[in-house]
């Protein structure tokens, strides 16, 4: 991908007009575009340091991951605490702007879009329908491994490849979100990734991306400026 930038930043225009308006579209880098949830999709409502104080944990290393280490009678009610909170939270969220239009434009293109995400599915589904958001495959917490680990994103790629999506490679594959484990399960898989960050300051794992963006509109011109490899 000669002459990209790590920071992709597209012009500031309003979405619906940076859209093309009908097809045939140039062949694409990416076929695949995996979307995180909280705080890609949606705006962050999660409060990770109440979860964290409700369970009992420290404040190091991921929720998830202490729960699966506790024995089972404290292993149930962590993930009753988890639950009310993600539920909460679905209950309450809004989409990050330009989340249904980025997903019905990758879909005119031809291009399969996926969740990934470390919620519950039934979280998943109640935000999926509160928002009328339409994706082609749907990874929750009840898919092994999580992310960060790299069959994370490789499982959904497998998924296409067996559901007839034409062999899709890590390299036809972006993965969108906004924390660190998104881009550490892109980047093992050997897929790219776009790194969502609507506030100042950049985090520090941002030199991590492959690209940043302020919108989920500028992935459609990621989409549709990067080239397919020869």
């Amino acid at each position: 991908m000669i002459g990209y930038q790590r920071d992709f930043v597209s012009p500031c225009v309003p979405f619906a007009i940076r859209m093309p308006l009908m097809p045939p579209f140039p062949a694409r880098q990416y076929d695949l575009v995996i979307f995180d949830m909280d705080g890609t999709l949606t705006e962050e409502l999660l409060d990770f340091d109440a979860i964290r104080r409700d369970i009992g944990l420290p404040g190091e290393g991921g929720i998830l991951e202490h729960i699966t280490r506790m024995a089972p009678p404290e292993r149930d009610r962590a993930n009753a605490i988890l639950d009310r909170h993600e539920l909460d939270a679905a209950d309450t969220c809004v989409l990050h702007e330009g989340a249904v239009e980025i997903l019905a434009a990758l879909r005119s293109r031809g291009i399969h879009t996926a969740l990934l995400t470390r919620n519950s599915d039934r979280c998943a589904q109640r935000i999926l329908s509160r928002h009328k958001l339409e994706l082609d495959f749907v990874a929750t917490r009840e898919h092994l491994p999580h992310k960060p680990h790299p069959d994370s994103v490789l499982n959904i790629i497998r998924h296409f490849s067996t559901e007839g999506g034409g062999g899709i490679s890590p390299g036809q594959t972006l993965v969108v979100g906004d924390y660190l484990y998104d881009l550490q399960a892109a980047a093992a898989a050997g897929a790219d990734c776009a790194l969502l960050c609507v506030k100042e300051p950049l985090p520090s794992f941002a030199s991590q991306a492959t690209y940043t963006v302020r919108a989920l509109g500028e992935i459609l011109a990621i989409v549709d400026s990067v080239p397919r490899s020869p």
